[in-house]
């Protein structure tokens, strides 16, 4: 099945009627959205581990900033594998373009920017969110998901724990007045 629309640099929501628990209270942005499938990475659930801890694992020198900078919690899918979603050019050997200012890389070569703080705005986020053809188009459908699109400052800038109800706002959503059970009067 084709894909309706094409959420590229997508914010996904849960809605209240989310059925995986996985993904209650996830903001998950979207890097690849076609008639094959989706995938993307949670990015407002930080890990315990810093990026600096992750980049000393691999014996990298690594900055004060960052053993500061948290990792992200990327989705289910491969959570031993780190991805880097960065604004910037393409400039490594794994790296594409998602929007005008986004990209990702999965290249060693951007390890050692990051541990020399040469990103300016960047997420190392372990495991991501995966889709089958058609399934997330299914998904919207039934309203399991609202769709918002992404921006920068909510992607790189917004506090992980403010990203989500950023979001929400931004679509005039307020869940307190949503409920996902229906009544009769």
């Amino acid at each position: 099945m084709k894909s309706q629309a094409n959420f590229t640099h997508h914010f996904l929501l849960p809605s209240t009627q989310m059925a995986d628990d996985r993904f209650t209270d996830a903001l998950i942005y979207l890097c690849r959205h076609n008639a094959d499938g989706a995938w993307g990475f949670v990015v407002n659930r930080p890990l315990s581990s810093s990026v600096g801890g992750l980049l000393a694992e691999l014996d990298l020198p690594v900055t004060a900033k960052a053993m500061q900078t948290l990792a992200m919690d990327g989705g289910p899918v491969r959570p031993d594998a780190g991805f880097v979603l960065h604004t910037g050019q393409p400039d490594y050997k794994s790296s594409f373009v998602i929007s005008e200012n986004v990209c990702l890389t999965t290249s060693k070569d951007i390890l050692q920017q990051l541990a020399f703080d040469g990103l300016s705005h960047y997420l190392l986020c372990m495991g991501y969110c995966n889709w089958g053809r058609g399934q997330l188009d299914a998904e919207i459908r039934a309203g399991d998901w609202y769709v918002c699109p992404a921006d920068l400052p909510t992607l790189f800038m917004t506090p992980f724990d403010e990203r989500l109800k950023a979001c929400y706002d931004k679509l005039g959503i307020d869940l307190d007045r949503l409920t996902d059970s229906f009544g009769y009067a």
